[in-house]
């Protein structure tokens, strides 16, 4: 059975996981530790798409 491949650059799966967390990261009712958490993800991902050139 093939294993489906995901179509996106790695550019563009960086790009959309960074909307997503920004998206996460205004929803209202996140605990400070949520918010915490969703910031330290976009500050990782911000990383890896300067390190990718996205």
């Amino acid at each position: 059975m093939p294993v489906p491949t995901d179509p996106r650059t790695p550019q563009q799966r960086v790009s959309d996981q960074l909307a997503a967390a920004h998206r996460q990261l205004t929803q209202q009712g996140l605990s400070r530790a949520d918010r915490a958490r969703v910031a330290d993800r976009i500050h990782d991902l911000t990383a890896q798409a300067r390190r990718i050139g996205a």
